[in-house]
């Protein structure tokens, strides 16, 4: 059942505070806007309507989502069927987010960074679910952002089913893993 008072909401404002403004509303939990530059406004939403299958009840998932800076034009940017979480923009551009990847995958290792174009074509793991020892990397990697004049990421190590804060990992793209050889 919608109620307005539990569902979040996108809203923008001047630095100063002024000029508060509603960007989403519905019966959809929209959070984590980021922009994008074209200016549109990546976020996370529940529109899409998918159910998470993990757990005794049925729970929304959160996926990419796109606007303009106005709150027209809201379009889906992921078609993926489980959640994603805090898009970011990285140095060449690409949109950047955590998703949980755990089709054909393992359940918990398996929250890790993605990148796309900013409309949402060609998502990718950029490395892979499969450490060489379960225990050696994050179960989530959450909250990335780009190292400013680097190809690095820094985010937030937190446990599968956890909250988003934890150790800072650096995550650099460059390092062998997965059972690479180079």
């Amino acid at each position: 059942v919608f109620r307005p008072e539990g569902c979040y909401h996108i809203f923008k404002a001047r630095i100063d505070g002024s000029g508060l403004t509603q960007l989403t509303d519905g019966p959809f939990n929209d959070f984590d806007p980021c922009f994008l530059p074209s200016g549109r406004i990546a976020f996370i939403s529940s529109r899409s309507g998918g159910q998470c299958r993990c757990g005794a009840r049925p729970l929304p998932t959160f996926t990419l989502h796109g606007m303009m800076s106005d709150g027209s034009d809201v379009i889906q940017l992921s078609w993926h069927d489980t959640n994603e979480w805090h898009p970011s923009v990285d140095n060449a551009g690409m949109l950047v987010y955590t998703r949980w990847d755990y089709i054909d995958r393992d359940s918990d290792v398996a929250h890790h960074l993605w990148r796309c174009y900013p409309d949402g074509r060609d998502p990718r793991s950029p490395h892979g679910n499969y450490p060489d020892v379960r225990e050696s990397r994050p179960w989530m990697e959450m909250s990335l952002r780009a190292v400013p004049g680097s190809t690095n990421y820094v985010g937030v190590s937190a446990p599968h089913h956890g909250e988003a804060y934890g150790s800072l990992v650096l995550v650099d793209l460059n390092q062998r893993e997965d059972g690479k050889t180079g």
